[in-house]
């Protein structure tokens, strides 16, 4: 995969490190192994951005799933522009600190 940076809707850069996607992502959450795309667009098309209760320097970003009743929700670090974790949820939760306009 390589290494890769993404553009959040409010311009911060964050990088998906290749060790973090094969070394802690798929062996820990086997269930996203066909969603990559869906973790990236969780970054840079997500449906909200939401701030961590656990962690200040963290937001929670919210994409579509790959069924209905699911989200994606990537766990990114602000302070060091990296992505933790990534791992499916039914519902969003936290403060939202953007959402994606609506038409």
């Amino acid at each position: 995969m390589g290494d890769t940076i993404l553009r959040d809707p409010l311009g911060r850069l964050v990088i998906l490190h290749d060790h973090t996607w094969y070394g802690h992502i798929l062996q820990r959450h086997s269930e996203i192994r066909l969603h990559l795309s869906l973790v990236q667009q969780a970054i840079s098309n997500p449906i909200e951005i939401r701030y961590s209760v656990a962690d200040a320097d963290c937001r929670l970003y919210f994409g579509d799933g790959p069924r209905m009743d699911t989200m994606i929700v990537v766990v990114v670090d602000l302070s060091r522009g990296i992505v933790m974790t990534a791992h499916l949820v039914k519902a969003a939760k936290g403060a939202i600190e953007w959402s994606r306009p609506t038409h």
